[in-house]
């Protein structure tokens, strides 16, 4: 209202003034009315415009608060843990294969990780990133693989070879887990692996790159 009664007054203050210096000219005629539609019109214009405009915003500012929120309920998962010793050794060689359990754990958001069992459980349905690595020395091979429930996903594997006195390996792969599906690491049958007490060489590491 302020910015119609504004307009009027400016508009109004415009036409008088342009009466005054007309009247005395002859042929010049000034249909108030006729503007005055005309100003009516157009701030009933400009107000459509302005009531759209604050429309536009308002739905604009819930769109930003709903994307705010749904991040916010977006579950965080992440976690990186490495085998655990207080002293550098080998782990290995057994005569089946077994899990490998990462108790020395350096992050776990959202505690999905499991270090008392090397487990990784789903919090929720989405699309997962894990990545291993292992080393070793000379003696026995070294045979690495991550499972998937009872499925063996994706693996590493190094030879052992008189010419080579340590060695590394790492893997990495994105899978589809359900709610509740579990993730874990194990060591091939007769190989081993080495745990270094200070350097962390072989480690297991995941999170979450987005719900489904």
């Amino acid at each position: 209202m302020v910015i119609k009664t504004t307009i009027l007054l400016f508009w109004l203050g415009y036409v008088c003034l342009a009466h005054g210096g007309s009247e005395s000219s002859e042929g010049s005629v000034v249909n108030i009315y006729t503007e005055l539609k005309e100003l009516r019109s157009l701030v009933g214009e400009l107000s459509t415009k302005l009531n759209k405009a604050e429309a536009d915003l308002k739905e604009q500012r819930a769109l930003v608060e709903e994307l705010r929120r749904e991040k916010d309920e977006q579950p965080k998962v992440a976690f990186s843990a490495s085998l655990l010793s207080s002293e550098s050794k080998h782990h290995g060689p057994f005569n089946d294969e077994t899990n490998l359990i990462f108790g020395k754990v350096l992050t776990n958001v959202g505690n999905a990780y499991n270090s008392a069992t090397g487990v990784f459980t789903a919090p929720v349905r989405g699309v997962y990133y894990f990545r291993f690595t292992g080393n070793y020395f000379v003696g026995h091979d070294m045979g690495l693989s991550i499972f998937k429930g009872s499925q063996r996903m994706m693996s590493v594997y190094e030879y052992h070879s008189s010419g080579e006195s340590n060695d590394h390996a790492s893997n990495g792969v994105t899978l589809e887990l359900e709610k509740g599906d579990v993730v874990y690491m194990r060591l091939w049958i007769n190989t081993w692996v080495f745990i270094d007490g200070r350097y962390d060489y072989c480690s297991f590491s995941g999170f979450l790159l987005f719900p489904l």
